[in-house]
């Protein structure tokens, strides 16, 4: 299972735990927003690799320079 989704499954359990225990509800909700941006933090990481294929030894611009980065997900 990979960090993304074990993050979800995790914010789900607490989201349950908020419907059982009224008593609670707003402490297991706060727990579960943090899984749910754990989870969105996941989603966003991105393997890149970049190669200077002209010959010149230029290194080759960073994918920040290309694109925002949270809009970037090249490989996960």
């Amino acid at each position: 299972m990979d960090r993304r989704t074990a993050c979800l499954h995790q914010a789900n359990a607490f989201r349950e735990k908020a419907l059982a225990d009224p008593e609670h509800h707003d402490q297991w909700i706060d727990e579960a927003i943090k899984w749910l941006e754990r989870a969105m933090e996941a989603s966003c990481r991105a393997a890149v690799s970049m190669e200077d294929d002209n010959g010149s030894g230029a290194p080759a611009p960073t994918i920040e320079a290309m694109v925002p980065l949270r809009r970037a997900i090249v490989r996960q």
